[in-house]
């Protein structure tokens, strides 16, 4: 198959929808299918020999949020005509993302959307604009009506996208690469390297990984540190947003710098070194449409912990008592009493991450490529077929 993704933010990724793009894209050519990617045109981009990446005239979002990119359609035209495309796949509601729309239409090629983002990640909740929320939610409705077929991340996502599309939603999950996150990709002397970095040396660790940004709620986990009666446990914070600096401040305020470690965003060896020496994952956003940063850390055997939150996918990822908890968004001593009950309790941690371990094997990145596969080439079936019956009727 030759397939077009398209995404403002992968390469490099930012964020969950950038990730999955990135993944499925790898994953995809070493299927041996032609694989290229639309995307935004960045600063120091990285180096990627798999597939062909065409960048457009971007402009970055506001407090490190990511880019947007605005290309010509006679461009894009040329790039799907030029590369003999047989399937667009969309994953942003962007401009980039409509005009990838508009050019698949008039060259009647089969367009797939991923639903990767929802209406808390646009605007804040903290903020009085119900008007531009409805009319994000006004955009999200046309925009993921014009498909032919939406994907969702998880189940979660999948009535989300009830509000706004009558088109099929087919459920695929982003995905985790089991060889890649796996405990036994860590050295010895790379954990001990990294306990040193970073003083981790004889304390239990905490870690969250992902945007420092409002809707991640954040500075939440703060509030829990100061709700833990166990002066052994640190918590290891791994990414970067808008929300940094402010966290600095209100761990130097609280006198936590030995508490919370801001590590700034990590890869490779330094992520894999991060999940391996934590205790316990813990997620405390507002909104998820699946949080592959939970799947990460539940296939490097870390106990889950997720926020209660109406607007969070990640709680399907949690079985009570089996391989982690939910806990209060509004009562820090809910989350503070549930670790507590973690590690001072060694087999039932042992036994948690375990659990954690073999539930994520149904999210092996490789069942959802061969999902996507048997999708994609479902509808560049169908569209031949139909291409074939109109030929025959003219003819």
């Amino acid at each position: 198959m030759r397939v077009c993704f398209v995404s403002d933010q992968a390469f490099p990724a930012f964020g969950g929808e950038g990730i999955s793009t990135r993944n499925f894209c790898l994953n995809l050519e070493q299927r041996g299918h032609k694989v290229i990617l639309l995307t935004s045109k960045v600063k120091n981009p990285p180096s990627v020999r798999q597939i062909n990446i065409y960048r457009f005239f971007s402009i970055p979002i506001p407090v490190k949020r990511g880019y947007l990119a605005f290309p010509p359609m006679r461009k894009l035209l040329s790039l799907l005509q030029d590369e003999r495309i047989e399937l667009v796949h969309i994953n942003l509601p962007t401009f980039l993302g409509w005009q990838a729309l508009r050019a698949a239409r008039i060259m009647r090629i089969p367009v797939v959307m991923g639903f990767h983002v929802q209406v808390g990640n646009v605007i804040r909740h903290s903020l009085p604009l119900f008007f531009f929320g409805k009319l994000v939610e006004g955009w999200f409705s046309f925009f993921f009506r014009q498909g032919d077929i939406v994907i969702a991340p998880s189940s979660f996502a999948s009535r989300v996208l009830h509000r706004y599309t009558d088109r099929p939603i087919e459920v695929i999950s982003n995905g985790v690469d089991l060889e890649k996150f796996n405990l036994e990709k860590v050295s010895f002397e790379d954990r001990e390297r990294f306990r040193r970095k970073y003083s981790l040396a004889g304390f239990s660790v905490l870690l969250y990984v992902g945007r420092l940004n409002y809707e991640k709620n954040v500075g939440y986990l703060i509030e829990i540190m100061k709700n833990l009666p166990r002066k052994d446990i640190v918590l290891l914070i791994v990414g970067e947003g808008e929300l940094r600096k402010e966290l600095e401040k209100k761990i130097k305020r609280l006198r936590m710098e030995k508490k919370v470690i801001l590590a700034g965003r990590l890869e490779d060896e330094e992520l894999l070194c991060a999940y391996a020496e934590a205790d316990i994952f813990i997620l405390p956003s507002f909104t998820e449409l699946q949080s592959i940063a939970t799947l990460e850390a539940m296939a490097m055997k870390n106990v889950i912990m997720v926020g209660k939150s109406e607007e969070s996918a990640a709680q399907e990822l949690v079985r009570e008592g089996v391989n982690g908890y939910t806990f209060s968004l509004k009562n820090p001593r809910d989350a503070a009493d549930k670790i507590g009950r973690v590690l001072f309790d060694e087999k039932l941690k042992e036994r948690m991450q375990k659990n954690a371990f073999e539930m994520v094997r149904q999210h092996d990145i490789r069942k959802s490529v061969s999902k996507l596969e048997a999708l994609y080439q479902r509808l560049i079936d169908s569209k031949a077929r139909q291409a074939h019956q109109k030929a025959v009727f003219f003819d």
